[in-house]
């Protein structure tokens, strides 16, 4: 079976989306990491993140700030 040119620009044209889609960055990529201080160091679960950043703990967490409690989901340690 012989493919003609409109099959295959038709397969360049599908890896090439596949190879652009791959390169874009993810959401945790632009998402800050979790600073090397010696307070978050010791965090392990979320629940002690949300000591300090709840609303009126120490630095609370912007209001546009999705309300999740799964912070190590898209924070990553530095």
């Amino acid at each position: 079976m012989k493919l003609r040119k409109v099959d295959w620009l038709f397969v360049l044209f599908a890896v090439a989306v596949v190879v652009g889609v791959s390169l874009l960055p993810t959401p945790k990529d632009r998402n800050p990491m979790i600073p090397a201080t010696p307070e978050h160091r010791d965090v392990t679960v979320e629940k002690g993140c949300v000591q300090c950043h709840q609303a009126g703990g120490a630095k609370p967490v912007p209001d546009r700030h999705p309300k999740r409690q799964d912070c190590l989901r898209c924070h990553a340690r530095s």
